[in-house]
């Protein structure tokens, strides 16, 4: 990795880690004060929407914006057509699901459906308003003003959702969520972005990106639709209550997984660009980046399911107890689905999306098959099976990005195995207070387990002096030095 990307790689990790931790802060501090006021039914009731919000989100994104990102080359038409193309899109899909709202109260038969439809689906053509202005901040690698939109977008939205809870509106407060959050986010993207309001629109630019995002649309819609697929089929066998419980579980088991995921993605895309046609260089940029991934992501998923019991009880109390090995469980799942994605995203930037779109048929195609063979045994049967497949789409991931550019899967496992490793370990010694019911509060219990876990897995990878541990601990040194 040449020295100029290697820099602006730190800065875009350093910028997106801010935006998405203080993003998931905001999401968690909101997510917490919800979950103690409102009912286990309010978030089955979002649950069951949500497939079609995901659906119809993943066709007006259409695969465009990520084309333009890849290009190395992107004129004013290009933009202009994005723009009309992703909002006449928008506009389209918000009639069809509006006048689909009686249907979908109908087979879920649950009473003001067609309302809360109605309402949650406007976030589409918001979403729509934003796109261009966003891939422009992303081609000039402004992670700095990403990071504040956003943060700043889900911390109004939640102070809003938060008084919406508080006013006794119940599920309204999760259904306008998403909306306030869009509109924000929009209407800063528009504030502080340079693109000006162009309606050109042409057809060749459209032809030009479209081979690509054709597949990708359509590959990031099964990928996004895997999760809410699941709840909405549980919503239809199972009560609003269980249906609440692991949507609960379910949202919270992905969270460390796409949050971490979503600072290195973020900057993968904008800063590997430029090098996807130096084998050697990409090759090595995907095995440093995997390396971080897996050095963040899998001690913090581990961390997370050790102290799930104390810490549901503690945050969301002991309503929530039913959602905490569900959580558990998708939360390991969570570290296979990241590092899938972040083949995908490599195998993306390498212009093979149609790569991505078999892997997802395969995905979809499978998950179906063990939902049908699972619904009736239980959720956490149900589960155990979303974590299959989230395995078996790991290993076909890894194989076709061994194909494609080198980073096999024994490559791959080799990379990633030392932080499992070591994770296990730190999360074994961890687990014991909670196991011989050492501490009475949960909070406490919480804080003692994770100060254990931290200076375990800290300890081993200095004594084994890591990679990546030594590169941050080299970073930290030159800040100091700077300072003084």
């Amino acid at each position: 990795m040449s020295e100029n990307t290697k820099n602006i790689t730190i800065k875009g990790l350093f910028w997106n880690a801010i935006d998405r931790f203080g993003n998931q802060a905001i999401v968690t501090i909101v997510g917490i004060i919800t979950a103690r006021i409102l009912l286990p039914e309010d978030f089955g009731v979002v649950a069951v929407l949500m497939i079609f919000s995901i659906i119809a989100t993943a066709f007006v994104d259409s695969g465009l914006a990520t084309s333009l990102v890849r290009s190395k080359v992107v004129e004013e038409k290009d933009y202009s057509t994005m723009f009309v193309f992703n909002l006449a899109i928008s506009v389209v899909l918000y009639f069809i699901l509006f006048f689909s709202a009686p249907l979908i109260e109908k087979y879920n038969e649950i009473e003001g459906l067609t309302l809360y439809s109605r309402v949650l689906f406007l976030q589409i053509i918001v979403h729509s308003f934003g796109i261009v202005q966003y891939v422009k901040i992303l081609k000039k690698f402004q992670f700095q003003l990403t990071a504040r939109i956003n943060v700043l977008s889900i911390l109004f939205a939640g102070i809003v959702v938060i008084a919406i809870a508080l006013l006794g509106f119940g599920v309204w407060a999760l259904l306008l969520q998403p909306v306030f959050y869009s509109l924000f986010r929009t209407i800063m993207l528009w504030m502080w972005g340079d693109w000006k309001l162009n309606l050109t629109f042409s057809p060749d630019s459209l032809k030009n990106h479209f081979s690509f995002s054709l597949s990708f649309m359509v590959s990031n819609m099964l990928g996004k639709v895997l999760s809410p697929f699941y709840s909405f089929f549980i919503g239809k066998h199972y009560s609003l209550d269980d249906t609440g419980y692991y949507f609960t579980g379910n949202k919270w088991g992905e969270t460390p997984g796409q949050t971490i995921t979503a600072i290195i993605q973020g900057t993968t895309l904008s800063t590997l660009t430029p090098i996807q046609d130096d084998k050697p260089r990409f090759l090595n940029a995907s095995r440093k980046t995997m390396c971080s991934l897996a050095f963040i992501l899998v001690p913090i998923s581990f961390l997370a399911i050790c102290v799930a019991k104390p810490g549901f009880i503690f945050f969301l109390t002991d309503t929530w107890i039913p959602s905490v090995l569900l959580f558990q469980i998708l939360c390991f799942a969570g570290i296979f689905t990241s590092i899938t994605d972040l083949n995908v995203n490599f195998l993306n930037i390498k212009g093979r999306s149609k790569f991505f779109l078999s892997l997802e048929i395969i995905k979809v195609t499978s998950a179906l098959l063990l939902l049908y063979f699972t619904i009736e045994h239980g959720l956490t049967t149900i589960a155990v099976g979303l974590l299959t497949v989230r395995i078996l789409c790991y290993i076909i991931a890894g194989i076709m990005s061994g194909k494609v550019y080198g980073y096999n899967l024994m490559l791959q496992i080799k990379d990633l195995l030392p932080s499992v490793i070591i994770s296990a370990i730190a999360a074994a010694v961890a687990y014991l207070p909670l196991h011989y019911n050492l501490l009475q509060h949960n909070l406490a219990l919480v804080i003692v387990q994770s100060i254990i876990f931290a200076i375990i897995y800290i300890g081993i990878n200095h004594i084994m002096k890591n990679h990546i541990w030594m590169e941050i601990l080299s970073l930290l040194k030159k800040k100091l030095v700077k300072r003084s």
